[in-house]
């Protein structure tokens, strides 16, 4: 396991969750979520040779993570300045909004690093290594 690699590229969790509780992301955020995808893929696929599906999982599963313990650890500032989703967090009724974010985003962790696991061995085996 490339652990550099795999804390190097799992620091976008920690970026998109500052970016988020300033505000920064309110609109474009899923744009951002896919640029980093792409990106985190093609270099997943050029620099690592041993189990490339487990590291876009584990990455995946730490943007997930961080991203979402930034926003619960900050969740007043993340909600003062994204007035959009406070609507979206007054829904949540079984749980504290501030905890929220804690739950979904190792689930969304996994789906993302699922996603980019997967689109790694699709890169690899269209463009095998010489």
């Amino acid at each position: 396991m490339n652990w550099f690699l795999i804390s190097l590229l799992s620091s976008f969790g920690l970026i998109m969750g500052l970016l988020a509780i300033n505000g920064y992301t309110q609109k474009i955020e899923p744009i951002l979520w896919l640029l980093m995808t792409i990106f985190a893929t093609l270099v997943l696929s050029k620099n690592n040779a041993y189990k490339p599906f487990l590291h876009g999982l584990l990455i995946g599963l730490a943007w997930g993570i961080l991203n979402g313990f930034i926003q619960s650890l900050f969740f007043d500032s993340y909600m003062a300045n994204n007035p959009l989703l406070r609507k979206n967090f007054d829904k949540v009724t079984f749980m504290p909004p501030r905890y929220f974010p804690l739950l979904t985003g190792p689930i969304m962790g996994l789906v993302a690093g699922g996603v980019l696991g997967g689109l790694t061995i699709l890169i690899r085996r269209i463009f095998p290594a010489t």
